[in-house]
């Protein structure tokens, strides 16, 4: 089995991981002999390595894809709490429902759901 994270070169990654923390995430992990923070949820372990350094030259073109239970509901919650987004939920052609967000750093974060009428869930995404 082959499991991975990303890794995301950011200016601040305390400040990151703060506003990570906001979207649910949890801080599981980092070193800090280096700097690095690692996101990601107890269960399912790091998604996303922090680490200190110039972000890339355009980080709209990375996007981030969290699948939640219900995206409308997440999306409430996280405006609620002073998350901005560039768009409210919409439902996609490829029958899924998706949120956007940015990180502190530029990077897409899509929060996103499947459809009722969708075909190829992954069922691996929802557990």
């Amino acid at each position: 089995m082959i499991e991975g994270w990303l890794s995301l070169r950011v200016r601040n990654p305390q400040e990151a991981g703060a506003w990570y923390e906001r979207l649910g995430l949890q801080i599981v992990g980092g070193r800090p002999d280096v700097g690095t923070i690692v996101i990601g949820t107890q269960k399912r372990g790091r998604i996303v390595v922090l680490i200190p350094g110039e972000p890339l030259e355009h980080p709209e073109r990375l996007q981030i894809h969290l699948a939640v239970e219900n995206v409308d509901a997440e999306y409430e919650k996280l405006v609620r709490a002073g998350i901005e987004f560039s768009e409210p939920p919409k439902d996609m052609p490829w029958q899924w429902r998706h949120a956007y967000t940015q990180d502190p750093s530029g990077h897409v974060v899509e929060l996103c759901s499947p459809l009722p009428s969708a075909r190829d869930v992954d069922s691996t995404l929802m557990r």
